[in-house]
């Protein structure tokens, strides 16, 4: 007759169980939107499919269009531009209002609240609040540009003109909405550095600039390194700014992002394939990036 499991093994047992329960509803659904949907995807972008009729396979024909049509190219300009000024200014002012608050010593818990603030705010709300700011007749930019003086036509349309300041205006509501978390996230960092770091280098004679860029700085690499990785990924992605902050302006077509490249071919034109196709490449685009940034890592970040 077999033995009875103990009692111990039986709370095991069931540790496992109510473990697996949990975390079941989640594993299915990353599998299913996350892995079998990126399978799909790559599937789907060797065919032609409107979501009307069958699909019909085309090999490599909708990698050939992409790597040959100057929309493509220009989207990928855009978002290039776009990630090489984002991502070093989201980076840096995190790490400068992250000082800030290790620095100031009243109303911490304040000025993190109101630093958080734009994290928890959606980006299409944010984007619609920054579209009324910005705008080219009653927008507070423009008013305040008015009461300095500045009250030509330029002034009154730069925010919005395809020439450059479409751009600046989608830069400032991304930096602003991603700064704040970024800033925590270096305070947490410069809360893990041990005192007796600088405790010594004070000792040795060194000023506040040497204690940053000799101490601060390489024990802050891990943070940095994770903050930089999570602003990429975010940059690559953008797209609900653009679509809300560029809605009927003339600038839409020079603000044509990526993902909102591949947003219109899927959505506006049903060119599920061809989309899918962009989507293979702008996921081949952030992988060779992440193995840039994973060999950067074991160069350039200090471990305590």
């Amino acid at each position: 007759m077999p033995a009875k499991p103990s009692a111990k093994l039986r709370k095991r047992l069931y540790d496992s169980f109510v473990v697996g329960v949990c975390l079941a509803p989640s594993t299915v659904i990353i599998l299913v939107f996350t892995y079998i949907a990126f399978i799909f995807c790559v599937y789907l972008s060797f065919n032609n499919w409107n979501m009307l009729k069958p699909m019909q396979w085309v090999g490599l024909e909708n990698y050939i269009t992409a790597f040959t049509s100057p929309e493509f190219y220009e989207s990928l300009k855009v978002t290039f531009i776009y990630v090489l000024v984002a991502v070093p200014a989201c980076v840096i002012i995190g790490l400068l209002i992250g000082l800030l608050l290790d620095w100031i010593t009243f109303a911490k818990s304040l000025f993190r609240l109101l630093l958080f603030l734009p994290v928890i705010i959606s980006m299409v709300v944010a984007a619609v609040v920054w579209r009324w700011i910005f705008d080219p007749n009653v927008g507070i930019v423009n008013q305040v540009l008015y009461s300095m003086g500045f009250k030509s036509s330029h002034w009154n349309l730069w925010w919005q003109d395809p020439a450059g300041g479409a751009m600046v205006s989608v830069l400032v509501v991304g930096i602003w909405k991603r700064v704040g978390y970024n800033g925590v996230l270096f305070l947490g960092g410069l809360k893990n550095i041990s005192d007796t770091y600088y405790e010594a280098a004070t000792l040795d004679g060194a000023t506040a600039w040497q204690k940053f860029t000799k101490i601060t700085l390489p024990l802050l690499s891990p943070t940095t390194f994770m903050v930089t990785v999570m602003q990429f990924f975010a940059a690559f992605k953008v797209i609900e700014s653009v679509l809300v902050m560029m809605r009927a302006s003339p600038a839409r077509q020079s603000m044509q992002v990526l993902v909102l490249y591949i947003y219109e071919n899927a959505f506006s034109y049903l060119k599920m394939g061809y989309a899918s196709a962009i989507s293979v490449v702008l996921f081949g685009l952030i992988m060779f990036f992440t193995i840039i940034q994973l060999v950067l890592e074991k160069r350039m970040v200090y471990y305590q």
